[in-house]
């Protein structure tokens, strides 16, 4: 599939994203709330009337060492697999229109879809895209791996409780599911080919899913290639994107430990890293539109220990909203122009004149 195929790339359409949308304000706008109300007091109001805001652009500015660290990981990846360099306007797309499609699809499953239409746009083959998007994920868990050794044994004697027991063993069995279904798509293929293709037949006869389970097999089979090439013979570039994950999420994990200092909570750096870590590394899988309501409970679980409860409840609004809420926002505008939906916030108007061609 070349550049000009990428017209042809099923996008969300605009019901879908609407009631996401929807969904995942609801649960925003509900979490917070039930935040301030189990933990705000008299405290909280004055503490955060003395927030000091000088902490602000350093802030912002790790958001923004982020995302850049995480656009130039991207178009490295890009360039490793096909050799070129593609733009960096197209990988922070992928960041931000992935990060909205995420947060209004359950399990985060939105974003892979249009990521690969804006990879695809950018002229990579679709194989070459999705290679891309599981690359960029595996680095991120190898990421994590390397941590282990150092993670598990810290949570195994600080945290005790029911409520991560039933995170970890939620997240040993999501990715065991994720990595049993990616073994069987590297390995063994055609068994799960056959399957596919015999649930869209309809007595015995082919059907348009059956022309779509082998226009996507296909693409499979290029990215099954790519992804065994790349390993036997990417070897130095691999050991570069591991390094360069393992540094993309520093200022991203930075943040809370900058925000805690802003509302005059002194908190040791490390383990303000370490608790994020865990937390999203068990949360990449949740059922909900961004993982929403789940994400700060469990953040909030996490430093309930160490923040006073009068402020854990704004803490924690204030990190969410900072590192994932506000990438969605800027997702969502650029979402609208990429995909040309804007009978989204306009449906009158759009509906009165022509669609523009992708």
């Amino acid at each position: 599939m070349t550049q000009n195929s990428s017209s042809k790339t099923k996008k969300p359409t605009r019901r879908s994203i609407i009631i996401g949308l929807r969904v995942f304000i609801a649960l925003a706008v509900l979490t917070a709330t039930i935040l301030i109300i189990f933990t705000a007091t008299r405290d909280t109001w004055k503490a955060f009337t003395n927030v000091n805001f000088l902490y602000l652009p350093g802030i912002l500015g790790l958001l923004i060492l982020y995302i850049v660290f995480e656009s130039t990981r991207i178009r490295l990846i890009v360039h490793a697999i096909t050799g070129k360099w593609i733009s960096m306007v197209y990988s922070l797309q992928v960041i931000f229109c992935g990060a909205f499609l995420s947060a209004v699809t359950p399990f985060q499953a939105g974003g892979f879809p249009l990521q690969i239409y804006i990879l695809n746009k950018a002229g990579l083959k679709v194989g070459h895209a999705s290679l891309t998007l599981l690359l960029r994920a595996l680095f991120y868990f190898s990421g994590l791996i390397l941590l282990s050794p150092f993670l598990i044994p810290y949570f195994q004697t600080t945290y005790e409780g029911r409520s991560m027991q039933i995170l970890s063993k939620y997240a040993i069995f999501a990715y065991l599911f994720l990595f049993g279904l990616l073994a069987l798509i590297l390995f063994y293929p055609k068994p799960l080919k056959k399957l596919f293709y015999s649930m869209t037949l309809r007595k015995g006869k082919r059907t348009r899913w059956t022309k779509f389970v082998f226009g996507i097999s296909k693409e499979i089979r290029r990215m099954r290639l790519s992804f065994f090439d790349f390993v036997k013979h990417k070897k130095l570039y691999s050991l570069l994107i591991l390094l360069v994950t393992i540094i993309v999420y520093i200022p991203n994990y930075s943040i809370a430990w900058v925000i805690l200092h802003s509302l005059s909570v002194k908190a040791p750096y490390l383990d303000t890293l370490l608790r994020q870590v865990f937390l999203l590394f068990a949360a990449f899988f949740f059922p909900t539109p961004g993982a929403e309501g789940i994400i700060e409970g469990g953040f909030t679980v996490l430093f309930y220990s160490s923040v006073p409860k009068y402020l854990i409840g704004i803490f924690t609004i204030l990190w969410r909203f900072i590192t994932y809420h506000l990438v969605v926002i800027i997702g969502g505008f650029l979402t609208i122009k990429i995909l040309h939906i804007e009978d989204i916030l306009h449906p009158t108007q759009s509906s009165s004149s022509t669609p523009p061609s992708s």
